[in-house]
């Protein structure tokens, strides 16, 4: 049964660091199962879940620092929590939302979701001027996990609430 870590690593973004961060993994008998990784105004984040056995994993641990060293990165691993221990099965939906730009959209909107206890899985948002007037348009797309008991019906009516009061365009959707 393999192990699984999740590397993160931060730095000055240059082309060859997926590369150089990907052969570190694999040259000591890793194995990249999921990923995200992004440029943000010039540095470059990395979030990869690795799979391994119990020495591929201690042999990672021991070699992060040179490739820390080699490749300019912060780097760090952090066990990954097994399938049973992620507790009950949710359902899967996709929120999106546009909205002109204005301090706390994120905020309210993970408030919200907290208060449903509904887990945030992935949370991209950009900024990007609208087509017409250039105005700043933030635009958000987050896969949530909300649990089996949670009263669909309040959870649309709240996020209706709380995005009409933002003026954001929402939809959510069951994967």
């Amino acid at each position: 049964m393999p192990q699984h870590v999740v590397l993160t690593a931060i730095g000055a973004d240059r082309p060859g660091l997926v590369e150089e961060v990907s052969e570190f993994v694999l040259e000591r008998g890793g194995s990249i199962e999921d990923s995200r990784m992004a440029n943000l105004r010039g540095q470059f984040a990395i979030m990869m879940l690795v799979a391994g056995t119990q020495e591929t994993i201690e042999t990672l641990t021991a070699d992060l620092a040179a490739l820390g060293s080699r490749s300019a990165l912060h780097a760090q691993l952090t066990p990954a929590l097994g399938r049973a221990e992620m507790g009950s099965p949710r359902l899967p939906f996709r929120l999106t939302g546009h909205a002109l730009d204005q301090p706390g959209l994120v905020h309210e909107i993970a408030n919200l979701l907290r208060g449903f206890d509904v887990n945030i899985e992935s949370l991209g948002t950009t900024l990007e001027a609208a087509p017409v007037t250039g105005a700043p348009v933030f635009s958000m797309d987050l896969l949530i996990a909300v649990a089996s008991e949670t009263p669909l019906v309040k959870l649309r009516e709240e996020l209706a609430r709380v995005c009409d009061s933002l003026n954001i365009d929402w939809q959510l959707q069951p994967l």
